[in-house]
């Protein structure tokens, strides 16, 4: 009777140790910190302000025109004279709340523009001011009065890229609140702007804590990669337009579009706590061909844009270094196998029975 109760003790308690050391490792991974990474803020239709950028390279870019030039008033001024007039709005773009707190720095400007190919009297001489607010209140404000100029057709307009970094504050955006960018203008003659397609990307790149790397996992010929974030995006615009890749150890980078039939496939993965709420991620998950392709030498090249962006580098993820499962067999992915140090723990319940038994006996 006494030999049962220890034995129930002895079992029980070996599987404690293996519920701390479950318990421990997933509670690591969910509170890890993320470090910063790119993210560009695009210019959207309806004046949106978002990390969303179009997967379909066939899209047009919303075109718009601005001027800002007077004629020369005043006796004896020539009537052919121009000034650029006061600063003239091209609008002002606002982000979605976040739903988790975010912390901005480093900050890039964008904008591709051309001047008007009808007006050949003047050159642009394009003044730039760009303005941003948090929750309405002006935090910064950058003004570029070098005078540019891009005598560019419309159907190659020019980028203009500018960083105020050692000037820009460090900025956090607490949970609900919004960010808002407001562009404006002098110039000595009209400018087209473009945004809001796959390579005509205006707006500001940001690095920021606002994408939270989650789990990896892998089976059989499938690796799969979660995220969370704080701005919400259509994640199948960025695997169409190649944005969220795969990259082989052999340094092949797989095509999102040439994928066999259901993959890549995006889903909803598992909930994340971040600061004491639980978010749910997105879920991405590639197949290989090659079944004797080492899938934990994989990584995930991650961003918004497209890869050839000038001012947001995609950032890269170690499969391996995320990893909390890996198996053979798609039966296999969510079992208790591939929790993170359960094998280990396993191992220490295993031992710590099999000796109370060899005791006994």
């Amino acid at each position: 009777m006494n030999r049962g109760i220890h034995s129930k003790k002895i079992i029980g308690f070996a599987f404690l140790i293996l519920g701390v050391f479950f318990l421990t490792d997933n509670s690591m991974a969910e509170e890890e910190e993320q470090t910063p990474i790119p993210v560009h803020l695009n210019f959207k239709e309806s004046a949106i302000f978002s990390p969303e950028t179009s997967g379909d390279p066939e899209r047009m870019a919303m075109e718009e025109k601005y001027s800002s030039h007077e004629q020369n008033p005043g006796a004896g001024t020539p009537a052919d004279t121009r000034n650029k007039g006061d600063w003239t709005s091209m609008g002002e773009w606002q982000s979605d709340k976040v739903l988790f707190d975010v912390t901005l720095n480093n900050v890039i400007f964008n904008l591709w523009w051309v001047e008007d190919p009808d007006d050949t009297d003047y050159d642009a001489a394009l003044d730039l001011r760009w303005t941003v607010f948090v929750e309405g209140i002006e935090i910064f404000q950058f003004t570029d009065e070098q005078g540019r100029a891009c005598e560019e057709t419309r159907d190659d307009p020019c980028e203009y890229a500018q960083s105020p970094t050692d000037t820009f504050p460090k900025t956090t955006l607490t949970k609900g609140q919004l960010i808002s960018l407001k562009v404006e203008m002098k110039s000595f003659q009209s400018i087209y702007i473009y945004y809001d397609n796959f390579s005509r990307d205006s707006g500001m790149k940001v690095d920021a804590d606002a994408v939270k790397f989650g789990d990896t996992t892998i089976s059989g010929q499938t690796v799969s990669f979660e995220f969370v974030e704080a701005w919400p995006t259509n994640c199948k615009e960025a695997m169409e337009g190649n944005f969220i890749t795969l990259m082989l150890g052999s340094g092949l980078e797989l095509d999102n579009n040439a994928q066999q039939t259901g993959y890549p496939r995006v889903e909803e993965g598992k909930a994340y706590n971040i600061n004491g709420t639980d978010y749910n991620s997105e879920k991405i998950t590639w197949f290989i061909d090659d079944e004797y392709e080492k899938l934990d030498q994989t990584m995930i090249s991650f961003s918004y844009a497209r890869k050839s962006s000038s001012t947001t580098d995609p950032t890269m993820v170690n499969v391996a270094d995320r990893l909390v499962s890996s198996s053979s067999s798609d039966d296999e992915e969510g079992a208790l196998g591939g929790l993170p140090g359960f094998e280990f723990a396993a191992v220490i319940s295993a031992l710590f029975v099999t000796s109370f038994i060899r005791r006994k006996v």
